[in-house]
């Protein structure tokens, strides 16, 4: 059976299931990040899964159907087995989290704060020469304070 042709006709419940996998081992989270020649903190929705089994990775990212990548992560010696780690970024964070909202139970004000960030906070949206004025860094640190204090 093509996994393809069964996603598409069981999306409601490949959706439901990966929101399920999601509420127990994902994470949804604004990444601060300093760049170089910039005063100001830059945030960046980032939504990650880390996970031994591979293939339910690679499941998850074939129902969400965004722009992702998978990374292997350093194996230490406390680790019985090798580790991956699925990781969806801004806008393609943003829309894999919209496709799985309806069906999030533990992660769904998480993913509410996220989007409500977004807008709010005008990410993916261009500055300009003179970069945002401080309103907008100030309100994109408050959600991604109240992000952090969700978890």
């Amino acid at each position: 059976m093509n996994l393809n042709n069964s996603l598409e006709t069981n999306l409601p419940r490949s959706l439901a299931w990966a929101a399920g996998f999601i509420d127990g081992e994902g994470c949804i989270t604004i990444a601060r990040q300093k760049m170089k020649g910039r005063d100001k903190i830059c945030h960046r929705l980032k939504f990650s899964i880390v996970q031994n089994n591979l293939e339910v990775l690679e499941q998850v990212r074939d129902i969400l159907d965004e722009s992702c990548f998978i990374s292997k992560l350093s194996r230490t010696e406390t680790m019985n087995r090798q580790a991956y780690q699925l990781v969806y970024d801004s806008t393609h964070a943003l829309k894999a989290i919209g496709k799985v909202k309806p069906y999030l139970r533990k992660k769904h004000y998480e993913a509410n704060a996220a989007q409500k960030m977004w807008v709010e906070g005008k990410m993916g949206q261009r500055p300009g020469k003179k970069g945002w004025p401080d309103e907008v860094y100030e309100t994109r640190e408050k959600w991604a304070q109240k992000l952090s204090r969700l978890k």
